[in-house]
């Protein structure tokens, strides 16, 4: 009921006291058709991403994010993880009603989940002609989770015209069934790659998707956990200090970074995902290049991976356990449900 909008917008004129009114759904609000009102300067907006591991673990706030903003990434001292564990735990995802269930039940409840959100969300943000063609444009999608968006390509795999699938794909992204992480650049080269990024909102969800095909395609493994990182920055950069964006960096001379975190005042950290525990030094030439071409405003490039301890590489460049994305410097009690 958009119209609703109205009534609460002449009842918050008429008493500004904050926090009377909660509006939750599975969709943008601002996104849904026919909006009687924004809401503009009488509404907060707050997006509520998965459960984060740290949020799981009833854990205290992971430090990484403010840790690197604040160049005190030597406070941290997160503990080994095997890429097994990390890639347990991608395939489990931060949706809980998937995480209390396993096997075929945990399968279903994702089916359900895509089901429901595609026919009942969906249908109300567009023609229920696009409704057949979501299902399976969402499991192309997850095939090229962390992988830059070409629409031409999803385009021709689906046999539909490019404006029809960028239409589809903004649906899909309106009700976070997936995301995109736009491409950085502040003029850093002049051969940088435009494309955004294409990621499952839920790596759970994109396991799902990917099936069997996951455990026996190393490249797929290591797109999910790069698709895992980024869903942790996401909603960690929520409630985090910093309140960084997130971007990807690519030229055309092949230099990338998986994440690039943007804060307000300008500064970045970037970040390269490794399944593994090798890095080799072709693994830091994105991180270099934003070393050297941006100066001070560049105050820290981490890799994570699957090391067992922290290793500091010299000026800004770490090397991080893949914890550091859940490990708080100090830990917390749970707090009360």
């Amino acid at each position: 009921m958009p119209e609703l909008l109205l009534a609460i917008k002449a009842e918050v004129d008429r008493a500004r006291m904050p926090g009377r009114f909660l509006l939750t759904g599975s969709t943008r609000l601002l996104g849904a058709p026919k909006l009687a009102d924004s809401l503009a300067g009488r509404m907060e907006a707050l997006t509520l991403w998965p459960f984060a591991q740290s949020e799981l673990a009833g854990m205290g706030a992971p430090a990484l994010i403010d840790s690197a903003f604040g160049d005190s990434l030597a406070d941290l001292d997160p503990p080994a993880v095997s890429r097994s564990d990390v890639l347990e735990r991608a395939e489990g995802g931060g949706f809980l009603p998937a995480l209390e269930r396993s096997g075929l039940r945990r399968t279903a409840w994702f089916d359900s989940y895509v089901t429901a959100v595609v026919d009942r969300e969906v249908r109300v943000l567009a023609d229920a002609s696009y409704l057949r063609e979501l299902p399976r444009l969402l499991r192309l999608c997850a095939a090229r989770t962390s992988g830059e968006l070409n629409v031409a390509d999803l385009a021709r795999d689906l046999g539909l015209r490019r404006s029809t699938v960028e239409s589809y794909l903004a649906h899909l992204e309106a009700v976070f069934l997936i995301q995109t992480v736009p491409a950085w650049s502040t003029n850093l080269t002049s051969r940088v790659v435009r494309r955004p990024k294409l990621t499952i909102t839920d790596s759970g969800l994109a396991a799902r998707l990917l099936g069997g095909r996951l455990r026996r395609d190393p490249e797929l493994a290591g797109r999910l956990i790069e698709t895992f990182v980024v869903g942790e920055l996401r909603a960690q950069a929520e409630w985090s200090e910093a309140r960084p964006n997130l971007f990807h960096l690519r030229d055309r001379d092949g230099a990338e970074v998986d994440l690039v975190m943007e804060s307000g005042d300008g500064r970045v950290v970037g970040i390269e995902v490794k399944a593994g525990a090798t890095v080799r030094a072709e693994d830091l030439r994105g991180l270099r290049l934003l070393e050297s071409r941006y100066g001070p405003d560049f105050v820290a490039g981490i890799v994570l991976c699957t090391v067992p301890e922290p290793r500091h590489l010299g000026g800004r460049l770490w090397i991080m356990p893949m914890s550091a994305l859940w490990q708080p410097t100090t830990l917390s009690p749970a707090p009360p449900t």
